[in-house]
């Protein structure tokens, strides 16, 4: 199927979906002939996935860069419900990984500004992503003292390759 046939495809089928309900999600281009779906106005979000506690099958997934609704989620997942991953999805620029990167997460901290915004920070193995408050933050504009940490994962293990 040639690029233009499957761009035409992928816009039709949003628009079905849409038809169901909001969407919030569009097309990219970094480069000719290059397309991405990404999360509308936003260049980051979180995605959670949910299984169930009995039979370990993923019953939802949900991806957002609403803070309140991961909050909400990672504090009362539901009935008969376990978080299975918790992921960051990021557009990223490593030299092997140019576009977007997926990563776990490993922490997910809530802090407030000296002014009292409100920011959220999300460690993974590859870096830490910030969420909401001023755009550029320094850390003598951080309150000390504010952290709350809403979620901690365990590191991977850490492989050593060498002879």
């Amino acid at each position: 199927m040639a690029v233009h046939q499957l761009k035409k495809y992928l816009k039709w089928r949003l628009i079905v979906v849409a038809k169901a309900g909001n969407i919030d999600f569009e097309f990219k281009s970094e480069r000719a002939g290059l397309w991405c779906l990404n999360k509308k106005g936003s260049e980051r979000w979180m995605s959670i996935t949910l299984a169930s506690t009995e039979t370990n099958e993923v019953v939802n997934t949900i991806a957002t860069n609403d803070t309140e609704i991961i909050k909400r989620i990672l504090s009362a997942p539901g009935e008969g419900l376990r978080i299975r991953s918790f992921q960051t999805v990021v557009t990223c620029d490593f030299p092997d990984n140019k576009g977007i990167a997926v990563a776990d997460v490993l922490e997910f901290v809530e802090k407030r500004t000296k002014r009292g915004e409100l920011f959220y920070l999300v460690l993974t193995k590859f870096s830490c992503y910030q969420f909401g408050g001023p755009i550029k933050l320094m850390a003598n504009q951080v309150e000390p003292g504010s952290d709350v940490v809403i979620y901690t994962d365990e590191p991977p293990a850490r492989r050593y390759y060498g002879g």
